[in-house]
This record gives structure tokens, C-alpha cells and sequence, in this order.
């Protein structure tokens, strides 16, 4: 990403309504449908400025990765003492084994995403379990993907066969950030007829305090729902899958 980014990130993370209600979103489902216990070893793959590691750090000993230096640094100043500089293959090497996994908003910065699937299966115990969020739709591609480096965005055709392939059981299944899916359309509709979304620099859409607040009780609220159902559609997904009992490494 660019290393505006990180910054931005590292200043916004605890109050913008994107992050917050992600972060309880994820929170939920690893509470309800995960048997993960108070101080299991896990780990944030790209975990940039260390917003989702803080908020989980008290439940878990979480190993914070990431490619950036300016990353773990800004995980260093959040009090993350577990921090690891490489690729999730880099660290395969030192022989370290987690029970779980996230890639939040991550695997579509990655251009071999299979491979990355499998560097994960291979990180995880027995049992493990993988948590990864990505966007959604390549329609929805816009100049905040660019900015943010992406390479692509997904559908769940295009998703699910990376756990799959990689040996996972796909345990859950959805699309999220759902509620406010039909104003995001609108408003990336009005912007590419405007030209608006051209003349973006900023990595996230500054918004009022007021509306802030709103889009937080909105998004959040989906908790309530998830995982007892599915969503249809959404700018996100998100998928839960485990390593079964029976499996080592995968080459």
C-alpha cells in the first residue's frame, strides 16, 4: 500500500465506522463459531498498523506480520510485542504454529493468492481455524483500489476455491457490509457520472461526525444476524475455514 496509507490508518482506526464495526463483525464470529480459547496462539497476516491485533490482544497472544516496516512500527506504539517482519512463508521457516489465522482486507494485495492460501494452511495446527475478509465485486473497482494496490476484488465463485484448493473446510460463508451496500452503489454510481471518484486522494471517504456514528450503528448491527444466516450480497465477504484434524503441511 502506499505508505500514506498507514498512516491514515493508524489515525482513524479507532473511530471510523468501517474498522470499528468490521473489527465486531469478526469479534462475533470467532466468539459463536470458532472453539478458540483465551490466550491461543494466532496471528494477523498483514496486519498493518495493528487496529484488529489491539482489539483481539486481550483474548489471544497475537503474532503480528506484515512486509512493512512502517507497519510494525505503528504495532510497536499500539504495544504489540509479538512482531514479525516477512511473508506468512517467511514464517513457515522459523516452525511457529498458530490456531488461527486472519487476513482482513489483505489477500487482495497479494498477486499469487493460492499460494498464500497454502502458506496459511501450513502455518495453522490441526484444527486451525482461517478468518479472511476481502472486497467484493470487480465492478466495484474503483481509484481507492488503485491507491490501495489491489489487484483484484471477488465474488464468492472466485473466492472459496482458494480455501478449497488449499485444503480447507469451508466452515461459514457470507457477504457483509450489506445494509449499506445499496448507498455505496449509488454514491460510486454518482462519482463515476461526476468524475468525482477520478480527483480522490485521500485512502478513505472523509464523512461528518454525525454520519460517522450512523454508519457505525448500521454496519454493526449486521452482527446480530451473522453467522446465524448468510447474506446474499454485500461489499464484503467473508469466509471461516478449518484445517481438518487429520492434515500436516501442504506443498
Amino acid at each position: 500500500m502506499q505508505e500514506i496509507i498507514y498512516h491514515t490508518n493508524f489515525e482513524i482506526e479507532n473511530s471510523y465506522f468501517w474498522f470499528l464495526s468490521r473489527n465486531e463483525i469478526i469479534q462475533e464470529i470467532i466468539a459463536t463459531s470458532t472453539n478458540l480459547s483465551p490466550f491461543d496462539n494466532v496471528i494477523d497476516i498483514g496486519c498493518g498498523t495493528g487496529g484488529f491485533a489491539s482489539v483481539i490482544a486481550s483474548d489471544f497472544n497475537v503474532c503480528c506480520l506484515d512486509m512493512e516496516p512502517i507497519a510494525l512500527d505503528y504495532c510497536r506504539r499500539r504495544g504489540l510485542e509479538d512482531r514479525f517482519l516477512g511473508t506468512a512463508s517467511d514464517m513457515i521457516n522459523t516452525g511457529r504454529k498458530f490456531k488461527a489465522a486472519f487476513m482482513l482486507d489483505v489477500i487482495e494485495h497479494i498477486e499469487d493468492d493460492r499460494a498464500v492460501a497454502r502458506d496459511v494452511f501450513n502455518l495453522l495446527e490441526p484444527g486451525g481455524w482461517f478468518i479472511a475478509a476481502v472486497p467484493a465485486y470487480g465492478w466495484m473497482w474503483t481509484a481507492h483500489d488503485e491507491m490501495h494496490m489491489h489487484h483484484r476484488r471477488y465474488d464468492m465463485k472466485s473466492f472459496l476455491p482458494l480455501f478449497e484448493n488449499a485444503g480447507f473446510e469451508i466452515k461459514y460463508k457470507t457477504y457483509f457490509n450489506t445494509f449499506l451496500c445499496p448507498l455505496a452503489i449509488a454514491k460510486r454510481m454518482l462519482d463515476k457520472f461526476t468524475g468525482a471518484q477520478k480527483k480522490k486522494s485521500e485512502p478513505v471517504d472523509v464523512i461528518p461526525g454525525f454520519l460517522n456514528s450512523v454508519f457505525k450503528k448500521i454496519f454493526s448491527a449486521e452482527k446480530y444476524f451473522l453467522p446465524n444466516m448468510s447474506f446474499p450480497f454485500g461489499l464484503s465477504i467473508l469466509v471461516l475455514a478449518q484445517k481438518p484434524m487429520n492434515q500436516h503441511e501442504k506443498h
